[in-house]
């Protein structure tokens, strides 16, 4: 050890130390922010917030809620003899890119953003995968399974594919929330 070096605990172990106080945000709110334009399959969902000087937006908080219903190309419904489950992770798998502008400058983006995010959800821990990753339809598919869906023999099916299909069968309204 070098003679100019101090001893140290792991902050894991301290445990008679008091806790930092945090002093930096006084308040916290959410605000409902609505899209600029109405939604439709060609265009970006955009939204505008404006700014204040004294507020400050943490887009770590952010949510997003998504109400969606799978339908058939002619607009029907799903029939129950149609074994249809979307794609795992749908609440963000459904979007390929993600930027933010800030004073008409774009200072993110992410072009890759559904791999992205499924990279995350997959190296999550198991608990938060199976508690709130579900939120976002993330329904872990057996290994070696995920091309087998067929409904009839569970036990040979993709379990993830499974849980996808029984919530959104028959065209059920499927809400999810993300951030």
């Amino acid at each position: 050890m070098d003679t100019r070096a101090c001893g140290c605990v792991k902050s894991e172990l301290n445990l008679f130390s008091v806790n930092p106080v945090q002093l930096s945000t006084e308040d916290s709110s959410f605000t409902e922010i609505f899209p600029v334009a109405s939604l439709n399959d060609k265009t970006p969902i955009e939204f505008y917030v404006s700014g204040s000087g004294e507020h400050y937006l943490d887009l770590a908080h952010t949510l997003l809620p998504l109400q969606v219903k799978i339908k058939k190309k002619n607009e029907t419904i799903l029939a129950a003899t149609d074994h249809v489950a979307p794609i795992n992770y749908l609440q963000n798998t459904l979007f390929s890119e993600c930027s933010v502008t800030s004073n008409y400058k774009q200072v993110s983006s992410q072009a890759n953003y559904a791999y992205r995010c499924l990279f995350d959800a997959l190296l999550s821990p198991s608990v938060v995968q199976e508690s709130m990753l579900t939120l976002d339809l993330f329904y872990k598919d057996t290994a070696s399974k995920q091309d087998s869906v067929d409904i009839a023999n569970v036990g040979a099916t993709n379990s993830g594919y499974l849980n996808r299909y029984n919530i959104c069968k028959e065209s059920r309204l499927i809400d999810m929330l993300g951030a």
